[in-house]
């Protein structure tokens, strides 16, 4: 696979993460239903081309960024095809493509209807919103940290530790937590859960591919899973959830990254076997 594939899909991830913590902060903000029933358009000048007030700006920002990101989706694909790239990555950015159009349909229900019809706002419809995201995002990064070099061992396990703090650091922002839970707090909390997500997927990939001992791919596997609800749950996308039980998921998740960290360097300390690679297939 070129070099210009595989900038192009790091960079489509990395707008994929961008586009939803975007999405997050415009539904925070109160900006969601704001160009009302106009979709695609807005509620601004040249037929609703374009916003007409800030709050309205925010989520016609969001729709112009996310045709964006789908067009840079279909340009990855396009290459992936093109170019020969590994089957598993060619599948993987071609299954994100064909989910487009399932969270472009969710999202025009929840902000055209959402203010007129009951369940076009509820929690159901947002849930499969996100959790579509959640899907895409899965996929390309997974696309991504295969194509990308498997760093050293080393990275690797600073890389489980970098995970604990991201834990604790997005338990700070979570809900419930004493800061108000306000939109900038809300983005703040995805972005660190999000980057745990990814960064706990990326783990269990390079743990299979030799780098760390392979009982550390099922916990961080398992973290990225719990990570992924959490992330869900705390929108309190499924009706209110208590904070208890994003505290009790947190906890679950942080004690199976200690458990990754503990392997991780239990293999590293002096007179120990380093593990040896495997056919990363």
């Amino acid at each position: 696979m070129t070099r210009r594939f595989r900038r192009v899909l790091a960079g489509a991830t990395g707008m994929t993460y961008a586009l939803m913590l975007l999405g997050v902060y415009t539904a925070a903000y109160g900006a969601g239903l704001t160009c009302g029933a106009n979709w695609p358009f807005c509620d601004g000048a040249v037929y609703g081309l374009f916003p007409a007030t800030f709050q309205s700006f925010v989520e016609w920002f969001h729709r112009l960024f996310a045709m964006i990101v789908g067009f840079v989706l279909l340009g990855a694909a396009g290459l992936a095809w093109r170019d020969g790239a590994d089957r598993r990555v060619r599948w993987a950015v071609t299954a994100a493509v064909a989910l487009l159009p399932l969270q472009i349909g969710l999202g025009a229900v929840t902000v055209t209807i959402g203010g007129m019809i009951p369940w076009g706002y509820s929690p159901a419809v947002q849930a499969g919103h996100f959790t579509v995201a959640l899907s895409i995002l899965t996929l390309v990064t997974y696309a991504t940290v295969r194509t990308l070099p498997t760093p050293s061992a080393a990275t690797v396990r600073r890389g489980t530790v970098a995970a604990g703090f991201l834990v604790v650091a997005g338990y700070l922002f979570s809900y419930g937590s004493p800061l108000t839970y306000d939109a900038w707090t809300q983005s703040a909390y995805y972005a660190l859960t999000l980057a745990l997500f990814g960064l706990l997927l990326s783990t269990a990939w390079w743990a299979r591919a030799g780098r760390l001992p392979a009982a550390v791919t099922p916990l961080t596997g398992a973290g990225a899973a719990l990570t992924g609800v959490l992330a869900l749950l705390g929108r309190r996308l499924t009706g209110t959830v208590p904070p208890v039980v994003g505290d009790a998921m947190t906890l679950a998740v942080f004690a199976l990254v200690l458990g990754a960290i503990w392997l991780a360097y239990r293999e590293h300390r002096p007179g120990s076997v380093a593990p040896t690679p495997r056919d990363s297939d």
